[in-house]
């Protein structure tokens, strides 16, 4: 149950066990194309949209959008936690100009405030992220791109801890960049960023850009063409047993239906909520906040990391807090999880916080997490 890598299905792991297949063989540039085309799908774009899978991840998604900025251009951060802050960390490092909005800990950036800061300046583009993994805040990205539609050339989201396990409509909602990474929701090993480009985002990318060299959109955008085409490209070596890998996930994806699996996961986070609040324990992100893939859990006597160590020899991997603010602990609760999944997490984490001696009310964040199960399935 960590935030990522997630549980990976074995007909994924399988896959990807390939011998000798190279770049150029016609099996892999099938996968690729099946798996650039299930792209679309799962983030709610249409062939207007340009896929792209490229080595590296979230992160190496995230820098390769400079492919569209220029010397000069002027960028909002809207930053609602750690990787939010990544944005900022990314962009500075090249001679843009970057204004930043941030939230507390456990909350949003309001669309309110976006929208005076975007009316009072002009910017070429703005990111947003969908689930900051950090704290488990999930942003409204649909509402607030609707409204800022007419405000900014470029909207960019960040979906590395939303895309498969929360609703994405990126044609519908008018973003431009939706982005995320392998390992997160979509259940595969780690490795590739991933992105769709609206037709705008597209044709904005420019030789003229301050983008580097491996990460420019425009070195792997014949590319990605060709393989659609079932016709091989090369610009840099594709992680191919991976991309096996993503594209046997997006037909499972696709068999289950997006709108199935967005509703496992809200059952799957839904339980895990309840179980954290009925123990007495406080969800780290505010309520209307809450994400369908991330859960913080706030402690207050014991010390994060040893309730991550006492979890693991017994079987169940969380992930360490990451906001230098609170003192939590994480549950991932995305990719190929399901219920049963969630109660016995709960159950190991009301028993190790107990025996740490954190103030817990024993057995019922279990009883609650039962409880919510039975009402909701």
């Amino acid at each position: 149950m960590h935030v990522g890598p997630s549980i990976i299905e074995t007909e994924v792991l399988l896959a990807g066990v390939k011998e000798n297949v190279g770049f150029t063989s016609p099996e892999f540039i099938e996968a690729m194309g099946n798996a650039l085309r299930g792209v679309r799908k799962v983030m709610g774009a249409d062939n207007t949209y340009q896929p792209f899978i490229i080595p590296g991840s979230g992160t190496a998604a995230m820098e390769s959008v400079t492919s569209l900025l220029r010397k000069g251009d002027r960028v909002l951060v809207v930053s609602n936690g750690v990787f939010g802050d990544r944005w900022e960390a990314i962009l500075r490092k090249y001679p843009l100009e970057v204004k930043v909005l941030r939230a507390g800990p456990g909350d949003a950036v309001s669309e309110a405030e976006i929208l005076r800061e975007m009316e009072g300046g002009k910017y070429k583009m703005i990111t947003m992220t969908h689930v900051e993994t950090s704290t488990g805040v999930k942003m409204p990205v649909g509402e607030v791109s609707r409204k800022l539609r007419d405000h900014v050339e470029i909207i960019t989201v960040d979906g590395v801890a939303s895309v498969g396990g929360e609703e994405v409509k990126a044609r519908e909602w008018g973003v431009d960049i939706y982005l995320t990474a392998s390992q997160k929701a979509l259940g595969c090993p780690p490795g590739a960023g991933i992105l769709v480009l609206s037709e705008r985002a597209t044709n904005t990318i420019s030789t003229q850009s301050v983008a580097g060299y491996f990460l420019d959109l425009g070195n792997w955008l014949q590319v990605m063409r060709n393989m659609e085409e079932g016709r091989g490209g090369y610009f840099a070596t594709l992680p191919v047993h991976l991309v096996f890998s993503i594209s046997k996930a997006l037909e499972m994806i696709e068999e289950e239906g997006l709108e199935n699996r967005f509703r496992r996961h809200a059952l799957v986070a839904g339980t895990i909520r309840a179980g954290v609040e009925g123990m007495g324990k406080r969800v780290v992100a505010k309520r209307g906040l809450y994400s369908n893939t991330v859960t913080g859990v706030e402690v207050e006597r014991v010390n994060p990391s040893d309730v991550l160590k006492t979890t693991i020899s017994g079987g169940l991997e969380l992930a360490p807090g990451v906001h230098p603010a609170l003192k939590y602990f994480r549950i991932g609760h995305m990719g190929w999880i399901n219920p049963n999944d969630a109660i016995s997490t709960i159950a190991v984490v009301e028993r190790t916080l107990s025996k740490l001696g954190e103030p817990v009310k024993v057995g019922e964040g279990l009883r609650s997490a039962q409880e919510f199960l039975s009402a909701n399935s």
